[in-house]
């Protein structure tokens, strides 16, 4: 578990969250800031994913140090994402959340991104996304959606800097290769991996440099007391 090249991918299923929090600290464990940004949510399933987000990424970024779920600090990015403030010997990690699932990779030395998208889309939502994508059919809308939110949010930029002249490439076991013609020197070293959780949800990883991902979720035994 020690590989400093592993790419760990947790998930947490929406409905076990209360459970996580119950164990973790809940609201409490969080900074001022991200509570008031908890606050400030206006929807119940937002500030609920928000929480399980939170909750997770540091569950995952302890599991990978050995440091308590207490030490880490965040700080937000233009595009929003929280990134840590301090370096930890070059760890990174990204979230993701959708309706019935959150999930967070987390690697060192390297970066990352990762999406997770609830599938199958509605006809207005994959008629909507053909046509921002250029005119990708059926159900290779989603997988192209998914797997350009990971690159971009690896890379740290945003759909306005970085969607035009991807292409992917699908090799064995759900991997896939990319070709960015803004950014061709840098493409060649990134590794995405397409991966289904759950019949409901879809998920890519992108890594700089990376291997497989290693699929990890929260010990419930653990967390579960004992009568």
């Amino acid at each position: 578990m020690n590989d400093p090249r592993a790419v760990d991918l947790w998930t947490l299923p929406e409905h076990r969250v209360p459970e996580l929090s119950l164990h973790m600290g809940g609201l409490g464990l969080l900074t001022p800031e991200e509570r008031t940004r908890h606050r400030r949510l206006r929807r119940t399933g937002s500030r609920h994913r928000f929480l399980g987000g939170r909750l997770l990424c540091r569950l995952a970024l302890s599991a990978r140090t050995g440091l308590p779920p207490d030490a880490w600090r965040f700080a937000v990015t233009r595009q929003g994402r929280p990134e840590l403030a301090a370096d930890h010997g070059g760890l990174r990690f990204n979230l993701s959340h959708t309706d019935g699932l959150i999930v967070c990779v987390v690697t060192r030395g390297r970066r990352c991104g990762v999406d997770v998208e609830r599938v199958p889309f509605d006809d207005e939502k994959t008629r909507l996304l053909d046509t921002f994508l250029g005119g990708v059919s059926g159900g290779a809308v989603s997988e192209r959606w998914v797997l350009t939110e990971a690159y971009l949010k690896g890379l740290g930029v945003g759909l306005a800097d970085g969607l035009q002249g991807l292409a992917f490439r699908r090799h064995g076991g759900g991997r896939f290769t990319v070709t960015d013609h803004r950014r061709p020197a840098g493409a060649a070293r990134w590794r995405l991996d397409l991966l289904r959780p759950s019949p409901h949800h879809l998920v890519a990883v992108a890594t700089e440099d990376g291997g497989p991902p290693r699929h990890r979720e929260p010990a419930w035994t653990a967390l579960t007391p004992t009568p």
